[in-house]
């Protein structure tokens, strides 16, 4: 890999503060957060990528029976 001085990053995605940068002649993407940088291989920031969609769909999963479950509560103590 060669140091961020030398290579020419492309912004995927996001804006100041989150955003994803890429160079092609490393084959590293960068994910930036905040002060947070971590620079991934092009195949570990695909399997990164491929866990966080699959968190995400699970979390939404999760919230959707907790909402669920909350509202089948409130509907029991109903007179």
């Amino acid at each position: 890999m060669k140091t961020a001085n030398n290579c020419r990053r492309v912004v995927l995605a996001g804006g100041d503060g989150c955003r994803v940068l890429y160079c092609e002649e490393c084959n590293v993407a960068e994910v930036e957060v905040g002060a947070l940088s971590l620079r991934l291989e092009e195949h570990a920031f695909n399997s990164l990528a491929e866990m966080i969609q699959e968190a995400a769909a699970r979390l939404a999963i999760y919230s959707a029976n907790k909402s669920h479950s909350q509202f089948t509560t409130s509907i029991k103590n109903v007179h």
